[in-house]
């Protein structure tokens, strides 16, 4: 692991600190200690939240928080290049549940190649 727990509980630190009342009620309810799980075909990233179907990982190639669905108990299954702060993570599950449906955005794994600027 690249990247050690005691900088996503400085990242969960900051998150917190920058979130709304109503998203500090939502992150208590769906908050846990950090937890490796396997992001699948990419290696190992830190689970801090877990909600229904859905887990809030730490995506260190990315520098960010990501929502992602999952099936198995310690598996992520997608990778997501979104790069949220806690905060923008939480608010987004707080608007899927205000709203009953998810409206993205999407992110997804790189695409390997040469970049080219448009």
């Amino acid at each position: 692991m690249s990247f050690s727990e005691e900088k996503v509980w400085d990242q969960i630190k900051d998150g917190w600190s920058r979130m709304s009342f109503k998203e500090r009620f939502l992150w208590e309810t769906i908050k846990r200690p950090p937890e490796e799980w396997q992001l699948r075909g990419y290696g190992k990233c830190w689970v801090v939240a877990l909600i229904g179907s859905t887990v809030i990982y730490y995506n260190h190639y990315e520098h960010g928080f990501d929502p992602s669905p999952w099936h198995q108990y310690g598996y992520i299954d997608r990778y997501q290049g979104l790069q949220y702060q806690l905060e923008e993570a939480v608010q987004r599950q707080l608007q899927i549940i205000t709203t009953g449906y998810d409206v993205g955005p999407y992110g997804g794994p790189p695409i390997p190649g040469e970049y080219l600027e448009s």
